[in-house]
């Protein structure tokens, strides 16, 4: 990336510039740097248009977010030549294994890819084309409308351009100065819970386990164990209220409340042991109730916050991207930049579907989980009542088989 008004090397900085009279005008200016940002501004630079891409910070901050994405997201990626970047930081999973009601069930092929999500936002941000114009500051002013946009940093620096695309994720200061209103869609959906773990590293070498939770009760979705550089990372997902008694008894010593919640896995796998810090991260569903307006598109987690437990978070961020992509030559090729070219965005049947299917499921899940009611009772019961019968007829299939028992990387014996 190249920053404007620097030769390409030279270091960013906050310090005040020289200012023309008239600021630099693009065809797009993006704000944020997280995965939507930086993946919209290199599709827009791959097709030849200019793009501003500013971001508050010159690295992303150590925060626990989305830990693994799935081979199609990886060849999005590769599409926007973003792919080589990403696989420097990330850990190739080409194998999982299901436990469900205390035992293992099957192993099945799979192609994903772990990450701690700052590095792989780093190395995504590291492969950028040249041709994106990067700044770092903070934005204090912005003016929209059907023709032009311009936003204003603290240091006085002025950029203008046809679009503005805001991608700042959780963060909400920027939509909401834009007038922008959110809508609660699920307080206190989940907490998510992540840490390294001292499991043998070989056992797991290339294969993500995920165990579901044991207990009607218990609130949790399921626990995934899966290698991530050295280590053997764990993520617990959970619909426990951030900050009640069991989160914090669990914070406190996930090692013994990981046993006693989930005594098959401590059966099959031997003590599941953190080590180092835990980290958590309380989830709401957001999304913004008002999107469609002069000049401005909202994407990524800055539009509407989705729950990692059901790998939709990072594929509804790329899906968003690709429909912006895919609109924007048309909006570029006719003069201005009025709402009823950013409500077609909105109104696209796949970013409809990815956003239906984004917070549907996550809803869905958490209502057969949570929820006591006799419909949800109901959609719980048949969704057992078809697993059990259809891991009955696997288990009937391997006796008359009479299959040998699968061991691979020392992994417990299960039904293939």
């Amino acid at each position: 990336m190249t920053q404007p008004g620097q030769s390409q090397g030279v270091p960013v900085s906050d310090a005040p510039t020289v200012r023309s009279m008239e600021p630099t005008y693009y065809d797009a200016l993006v704000i944020g740097a997280g995965i939507a940002g930086l993946s919209f501004a290199a599709a827009a630079a791959r097709e030849g248009r200019r793009v501003l891409l500013v971001s508050a910070r010159n690295a992303h901050p150590r925060e626990f977010r989305a830990e693994k994405f799935s081979g199609n997201e990886m060849d999005v990626l590769d599409r926007l030549g973003l792919g080589a970047g990403a696989r420097t930081v990330a850990t190739q999973i080409h194998t999982v294994i299901e436990g469900r009601w205390g035992r293992l069930l099957k192993r099945v092929p799979s192609r994903e890819y772990a990450v701690r999500y700052p590095d792989f936002v780093d190395a995504v941000r590291g492969s950028m084309p040249d041709s994106v114009d990067s700044v770092i500051g903070r934005v204090t002013a912005t003016t929209t409308g059907p023709e032009v946009q311009t936003l204003t940093l603290a240091d006085g620096r002025r950029y203008a351009g046809r679009l503005l695309v805001v991608a700042t994720g959780l963060g909400e200061a920027l939509t909401r100065s834009l007038g922008f209103e959110r809508r609660m869609v699920s307080d206190g959906h989940a907490l998510v819970i992540g840490f390294d773990t001292a499991c043998d590293f070989d056992r797991f070498a290339g294969e993500q386990l995920i165990w579901s939770g044991e207990d009607a009760d218990d609130g949790i979705a399921y626990v995934t164990l899966f290698p991530l550089g050295d280590r053997i990372r764990a993520n617990l997902f959970t619909y426990w209220p951030h900050g009640g008694a069991t989160s914090d008894d669990f914070l406190a010593d996930p090692t013994t409340a990981l046993q006693r919640l989930m005594p098959g896995l401590t059966r099959t796998y031997g003590t599941i042991r953190a080590v180092g810090p835990v980290q958590q991260r309380p989830i709401d569903l957001v999304e913004i109730a008002n999107p469609v307006r002069d000049g401005v598109v909202v994407i990524g987690d800055a539009f509407c916050t989705t729950c990692p437990g059901w790998g939709t978070d990072i594929t509804k961020a790329l899906s968003d991207v690709t429909v912006l992509a895919r609109h924007l030559p048309g909006w570029l090729d006719t003069p201005g930049m009025a709402s009823t070219k950013i409500a077609a965005f909105y109104a696209d049947a796949a970013k409809v579907a990815a956003d239906e299917l984004s917070v549907g499921k996550s809803l869905r899940m958490r209502r057969m989980k949570m929820d006591r009611d006799v419909v949800s009772r109901f959609l719980t019961l048949r969704s057992t009542v078809f697993r059990r019968g259809q891991q009955a007829l696997k288990d009937l299939a391997a006796r008359l088989r009479h299959a040998v028992p699968h061991h691979g990387s020392g992994t417990p014996t299960m039904n293939s």
